[in-house]
């Protein structure tokens, strides 16, 4: 008798976990195949990122889901140039390929630095627009709280004047 956690039944109201794990994997309905969960992964990114580059009218932000992909293509540009570039040198005379082979470890380094700090840089460019936008919108809330508030100390204000407490009368004394 097998015991397969595929067949078992998820109750209603519970999202389908399998039984007795402690990760949260999720489980295909019966006679699906079970994908590997980098598949999964992999397929919800490409059809996020098409989804993304097809958007013509740049109505949602994509920046962060491409950034993985920028910087591959990234990295394979920091081993392709000085590949490239050693290649033509060496084409031209072993002493200027063997020359570019030694320069051109330090300058894959260094091309693959430079395309991790933009990156980066992008990155917390992208995260400090999100903060700025919702300062923003703390500030719309905070100047319709204000203006809410405003009407009636203004109105409490006019009937305070109106009341004039404070001032003696001068006559009397008279």
């Amino acid at each position: 008798m097998s015991n397969d956690s595929d067949s078992t039944p998820v109750p209603s109201g519970e999202g389908p976990l399998s039984a007795g794990s402690d990760r949260a994997e999720a489980v295909p309905p019966p006679g699906e195949p079970r994908a590997a969960p980098g598949a999964v992964t992999l397929r919800a990114w490409v059809a996020e990122a098409a989804s993304g580059l097809l958007d013509i009218r740049f109505r949602r932000e994509v920046t962060l889901t491409l950034l993985p992909l920028a910087y591959l293509l990234g990295l394979v540009f920091a081993c392709a140039v000085p590949i490239a570039l050693t290649v033509a040198l060496w084409q031209l005379s072993a002493v200027l390929g063997v020359l570019a082979a030694l320069v051109g470890v330090p300058l894959g380094l260094t091309i693959a630095a430079a395309v991790r700090l933009m990156l980066e840089f992008l990155v917390n460019a992208a995260r400090l627009a999100g903060r700025v936008e919702h300062i923003g919108d703390l500030a719309d809330d905070l100047f319709q709280v204000l203006s809410d508030v405003a009407e009636p100390v203004n109105q409490l204000s006019e009937d305070v004047r109106a009341v004039q407490f404070w001032r003696f009368r001068r006559g009397s004394r008279k």
